[in-house]
């Protein structure tokens, strides 16, 4: 591919980013991708969440463990109404066949997210009710709020006083996780590869703002990428993360780093031109479609050349001949 079209195909890259706020098809808000990055994560490579288990509770598991995938859809009566509608937690899931967990992505916080947590977390416990001889047991799950971006109002977990008639009382408490709080040696040290692909959100200026930091340059974005390469290069060297998740954690890289800079054409034109090289995104999918379809009619333009060519040759072949016979019957008839 010519050094031309490359710049015509990279132009129309950011074009269609652009028109699609830096989002991939068929998702249209950024709380909505960041769900999906974090579920795919959680569902295709569950073993990558036990580090994450161990910074939030210090419950450790074997390799092995058995994790199995729980449903986090939940039907509700609207009181007045009657009407039912449903409820859709992120992420759960049976470890060990016994315990529960349950985790929540948000972009930032908001004081009606306890409320939620106990929401889902009620209709959880109740859905896995263990039942005995003499007591029901309601067993909630092991819940946590991973927070994506810095927000100075973020607390250090979310608490909600829940009062009995009988006159006791108890304190309903969920743990939360600050992403950004978590530096990319912190995240090498642990282990925390679940992490990564939410690290481009630090770059924001300020929360629920999609402009970049005054003093972010090109080399900064780079050196970071490096350093997340070689951390996802250590994991897979030392068994920690396999070379299909490995590639996995870098495409969803890409997709947050495009989402975080795709109104900066300049930083938009790095992250590309920086990750082009490891991965086959779907947007150079799109663009070998193209050179495909270039190639290909290019070919085909030069196959009827050839053939119009042959076609030219083979009249002047004809007219000589032509030409010929006549001369040949003048001749003969002199």
């Amino acid at each position: 591919m010519t050094q031309k079209l490359k710049h015509r195909d990279l132009h129309r890259l950011i074009l269609e980013i652009e028109a699609l706020d830096g989002l991939p098809k068929k998702i249209s808000t950024e709380a909505q991708l960041f769900d999906e990055i974090f579920k795919k994560e959680a569902y295709v490579m569950s073993e990558q969440l036990f580090p994450l288990i161990k910074e939030l509770y210090g419950r450790e598991y074997p390799p092995g463990t058995t994790i199995k995938p729980l449903s986090t859809e939940f039907s509700v009566e609207q009181s007045g109404t009657k009407e039912i509608h449903s409820i859709r937690a992120d992420v759960s899931l049976l470890v060990a066949k016994k315990d529960i967990y349950h985790f929540e992505c948000e972009i930032q916080h908001d004081g009606s997210m306890v409320l939620r947590m106990l929401e889902y977390d009620m209709h959880l416990s109740l859905s896995y009710l263990q039942t005995g001889k003499e007591e029901i047991m309601l067993n909630f799950p092991y819940s946590a709020v991973l927070y994506l971006q810095d927000n100075k109002n973020t607390p250090e977990y979310l608490n909600c006083k829940i009062h009995f008639p009988d006159g006791s009382s108890y304190d309903y408490h969920v743990p939360v996780l600050k992403v950004q709080s978590y530096s990319l040696e912190d995240i090498r040290q642990k282990h925390l590869n679940i992490l990564i692909p939410f690290l481009p959100l630090r770059f924001r200026k300020n929360t629920g703002s999609s402009k970049i930091s005054d003093k972010l340059n090109k080399e900064e974005l780079t050196s970071f990428y490096r350093h997340i390469i070689l951390i996802l290069k250590e994991e897979v060297s030392n068994g920690f993360l396999s070379q299909k998740n490995h590639d996995i954690i870098l495409s969803l890289l890409q997709k947050s780093m495009i989402r975080v800079f795709y109104k900066d054409k300049e930083f938009l034109k790095e992250v590309i031109e920086m990750t082009e090289p490891i991965l086959e995104t779907e947007f150079e999918k799109y663009i070998r479609v193209i050179e495909a379809r270039d190639d290909a009619l290019i070919q085909l333009i030069e196959s009827v050349q050839q053939k119009e060519i042959q076609i030219a040759e083979l009249q002047k072949q004809l007219e000589m001949e032509k030409r010929d016979r006549f001369k040949f019957c003048v001749n003969s008839k002199i």
